[in-house]
């Protein structure tokens, strides 16, 4: 079978991670880089060495649902502080509510109450749209985020509006309402109301745009630190690896292009396409194959697309 780019981008990592030396690594990536009609960013860690590999390791690109994970870490970590149980019931209010993948949303307003392992469980394994509005709005929204990640002394990683926000200014929704008044009506209304061109746009200003964004080195790191257990506590750390590893979106990315049997534990983002353009398609992932379960890889392929000028 003949790979596309990205498949080629995806098997080239899974199979040098571990083996290849990193000069050859970087000289495949490059490669098939120079082949596509975008930027790549790519960056590997070798938890048990630590030996990296990065390609475009610096360089910011948009984090779409891959934004899910360090939420749910941040929601845990909670958990660990006693702010929140694990069990406790939270309420999806209305302006959570975002239509689209979220089943969560199917089963508003018949059922408003979800337990937080739940949500937690729907946001990543199944980047449930609706549990992220939730979980990010409890979570402290952005001024959370961006406390966790200052206690963490996490660089590199932006969380700066919900992913419903985001959405409207990428679709240019004009005069958007308050958050408190967001529905799922209001929110298939609005977009009803774009066109083409409008989108088009919003692509391009998203591409530029600095804020929910994070560099392939950055999350490497963060995704090395959450593997040592540096950042959760023990329980915190389990239940992650084990939300990660039951994702089920992107079953042709990281996990897909490696050896049947091998496990992984991963999170995927992608973004809608207008007029040829795209904002990108994101993972990151950790191979946990070693014996024992432990993870012997950890790393974030990360692609953005958009015409070179």
């Amino acid at each position: 079978m003949k790979l596309t780019r990205r498949q080629s981008l995806l098997s080239l990592c899974a199979a040098s991670v571990a083996a290849g030396s990193p000069g050859t690594l970087y000289d495949k990536w490059r490669h098939v880089a120079g082949e596509t009609d975008g930027v790549v960013g790519a960056a590997v860690w070798h938890l048990p060495s630590g030996q990296t590999v990065h390609l475009n390791g610096e360089q910011v690109f948009p984090l779409a649902s891959v934004c899910k994970l360090p939420i749910a870490m941040n929601v845990l970590a909670m958990v660990d502080e006693g702010k929140l149980g694990i069990d406790q019931s939270i309420e999806v209010l209305p302006q959570d509510v975002y239509p689209g993948v979220s089943d969560v949303a199917k089963r508003w307003p018949k059922q408003t109450r979800f337990p937080l392992s739940e949500l937690l469980q729907l946001m990543v394994a199944n980047s449930d749209n609706t549990a992220v509005e939730t979980l990010f709005r409890i979570g402290g929204g952005a001024p959370g985020l961006a406390a966790r990640f200052r206690k963490w002394r996490v660089t590199g990683i932006r969380i700066d509006r919900s992913e419903e926000q985001i959405t409207f200014d990428t679709s240019g929704v004009e005069h958007c309402p308050p958050v408190e008044q967001w529905t799922g009506d209001l929110f298939h209304e609005l977009i009803a109301k774009t066109t083409p061109e409008t989108r088009y746009r919003g692509l391009q200003r998203l591409i530029a745009d600095p804020r929910d964004t994070a560099t392939p080195n950055a999350t490497v790191q963060l995704l090395a630190r959450v593997f040592k257990g540096e950042l959760l506590s023990k329980p915190g750390t389990a239940r992650l690896v084990e939300i990660l590893k039951s994702t089920t979106t992107g079953p042709g990315r990281l996990k897909g292009l490696l050896p049947a049997g091998t496990v992984v534990a991963h999170k995927t983002g992608t973004s809608y396409t207008e007029k040829g353009l795209k904002r990108g398609d994101q993972r990151c992932g950790c191979d946990l194959s070693a014996e024992g379960g432990r993870p012997t890889r950890g790393g974030r392929l990360h692609q953005r697309k958009h015409p070179r000028q």
